[in-house]
């Protein structure tokens, strides 16, 4: 009786993480995707200086993930890698997007980062379905 009542919690505690794997397989999510080009193509101090203000990100409510980095080589005609850095976030919405947009920690990073190291910014938005 006792293995009977053990086992009955256990595959209830399992359906229970079960149900929250699924639901986060399957929630939406809005992605954000930053393509940047430095005035000074390459430039390390400036791609550092850039990657560590996009970082400070993290402090704005409503962002799920950040990742941010370099291109990578490649020789496939249809990859772009002409750019200095990509910038990849999602957020739980597009008003946490909105939130992020005007938030004061971005504002500063466009203002006193951004701008004066930045020619060219590509950005990308889209909701991610959630799929498993």
């Amino acid at each position: 009786m006792r293995l009977r009542v053990i086992v009955f919690l256990l595959l209830v505690s399992l359906s229970g993480l079960m149900d929250q794997v699924l639901a986060d397989c399957t929630e939406s999510r809005i992605v954000h995707v930053v393509l940047v080009w430095l005035k000074e193509p390459g430039n390390q101090e400036h791609r550092a200086q850039v990657i560590e203000a996009t970082r400070r990100f993290a402090e704005i409510p409503g962002i799920e993930e950040i990742r941010v980095g370099q291109p990578i080589s490649s020789q496939r005609s249809m990859v772009d890698n002409s750019y200095d850095i990509g910038l990849y976030m999602t957020f739980v919405s597009t008003a946490a997007l909105d939130t992020y947009l005007a938030h004061p920690v971005h504002k500063n990073a466009q203002r006193s980062v951004l701008r004066p190291l930045v020619s060219k910014v590509v950005v990308y938005d889209f909701e991610d379905n959630g799929t498993c």
